[in-house]
């Protein structure tokens, strides 16, 4: 599995909906309101690297009120 972290800036107001909006995406793990140059957190669980595009375009991008992502990907560690 690869975990990764999605930095959200949203139209203002609508944190609070994309948050609800964003636990109801199958892969989502958790996602809260942030203070700072970004809105929401977002930590998402896929299988693999290479869903992760099509997972962000498909599942997080459309949700109403999302003006811009910046996605990290979690360095593997044992």
């Amino acid at each position: 599995m690869v975990t990764a972290y999605i930095l959200i800036i949203s139209d203002s107001g609508a944190e609070k909906n994309i948050v609800d909006d964003l636990l109801e995406v199958d892969g989502v793990q958790e996602a809260d309101v942030i203070y700072g140059e970004y809105d929401i957190l977002a930590k998402i669980s896929i299988p693999d690297v290479s869903m992760l595009g099509d997972f962000i375009l498909e599942n997080i991008r459309p949700i109403q009120g999302i003006k811009r992502t910046s996605t990290l990907i979690s360095a593997e560690h044992e």
